[in-house]
């Protein structure tokens, strides 16, 4: 086997992908993972050998991040720079992926499928051996991310990512791409018995991680991903369940689901205070949001521009709109819309907004993420083309 042969365009778009779905915190560490950076140190390079176009990705997210570092630098000329360079990495990353998939057409949608269930088998298995060494009072294994960490319980476990939110919020994701890539092979929604029937194994590796490593996120995840089976005449029977399911939940002895029902209460009543009380980790999302709009007065002129990447108010307004400004921000949600989600009013955009904090900075499990659903609206577009010129044809063979 050649090197041509191990460095194709579709092996590096795979490596890419889920190099930045995974943490293995004995060489990564907790926070700036030195590999990663090492990587996206060198997609310039791959991309001047693999794929020298400049892309609309490349076009909207420097001409985001050149605004950003020009308003900065003007008014707060002392500020680090270093995280303008991270950004930067981590756009040549994106700008390569990118490329790979919608210029190159590197991945296919079946060898994609086999990217999501790869990535969702190797979180449950990563869960189940920590569980099972844990039970055994275990509890540093580095190999299978295993790390001693002193929140660790029977039903809690970081599995493949730095913490369990992390990875619930990434399962989130993969599995909804996997219910839209066989969605768009069919052209058609699929039935839940359909996906019992045909993916059962994928469903139970999927639900046994979200259920077991003990994320009150994860339920927020699942609760999400049910909304992709609401049919409307299915509304009114969705809602008595809902109801019956939130008023059995307290009746469940299990920690994490029962957070996630007080942070949804808390979160209905607003109280950003007591949220951090009930779950810091859900408060550090769900009070960006309540806080972002119950704060942003878009008639304060420095909120245009930024306070500076140090700035600190005491409120949990989006950090990227008060260190760099309302200008910046509109710049990445064109950047990201264009880019990466498939419509407005999609599905996408709700996880954007309650699982990321209507925010993606300096961490490469939220670019994973944005990277699956720039993959997922790349195969729309060739499902769409695919399904109407099918169309076309069988209503001209009638026609015959």
């Amino acid at each position: 086997m050649t090197l041509n042969n191990i460095f194709t365009e579709r092996n590096i778009a795979a490596f890419t992908l889920v190099f930045m779905s995974v943490q293995f915190i004995y060489i990564e560490g907790m926070a700036i993972s030195i590999p990663k950076v090492v990587f996206m140190a060198i997609t310039p390079i791959l991309l001047l050998i693999k794929s020298p176009k400049f892309s609309k990705a490349a076009l909207l997210g420097f001409l985001f991040l050149g605004v950003t570092v020009l308003i900065n630098r003007a008014l707060y000329p002392s500020t680090k720079t270093s995280t303008f360079y991270y950004t930067a990495l981590f756009l040549c990353m994106f700008w390569l992926y990118y490329n790979l998939v919608y210029v190159n057409h590197a991945i296919s949608i079946d060898f994609f499928l086999r990217i999501i269930k790869v990535v969702i088998y190797a979180y449950a298995v990563c869960l189940l051996l920590q569980q099972i060494f844990y039970f055994f009072g275990v509890s540093y294994i580095p190999i299978i991310n295993l790390m001693g960490f002193p929140y660790y319980s029977s039903f809690k476990f970081n599995t493949l990512a730095i913490e369990p939110s992390h990875a619930a919020r990434i399962l989130t994701v993969y599995f909804y791409a996997f219910l839209k890539l066989l969605e768009y092979q069919n052209g058609s929604s699929v039935s839940i018995p359909q996906l019992w029937r045909d993916h059962k194994f994928v469903i139970i590796a999927f639900l046994y991680t979200m259920l077991l490593m003990g994320s009150g996120t994860a339920f927020v995840g699942l609760a999400l991903l049910s909304l992709y089976f609401l049919k409307l005449k299915y509304v009114v029977w969705v809602v008595v369940l809902g109801f019956s399911i939130y008023m059995i939940i307290p009746l469940i002895d299990y920690e994490p689901l029962n957070r996630a029902v007080a942070v949804f209460n808390t979160a209905l009543l607003g109280d950003t205070e007591e949220m951090k009380i009930v779950d810091n980790s859900a408060s550090s999302r769900v009070n960006i949001i309540i806080d972002t709009f119950k704060y942003l007065d878009v008639t304060d002129i420095n909120l245009w521009f930024g306070y500076g990447v140090d700035f600190k108010d005491g409120k949990s307004v989006i950090p990227a709109i008060t260190n760099y400004g309302l200008i910046s921000y509109f710049l990445k949600l064109i950047f990201f819309f264009s880019c990466c989600f498939t419509g407005f009013f999609s599905l996408e955009v709700l996880f954007f907004i309650l699982l990321l904090g209507m925010n993606v900075g300096n961490i490469a499990y939220g670019w994973a993420i944005l990277m699956v659903f720039t993959t997922l609206k790349y195969f729309k577009i060739q499902s769409n083309y695919y399904w109407k010129n099918l169309r076309s044809e069988n209503k001209y063979e009638n026609v015959i």
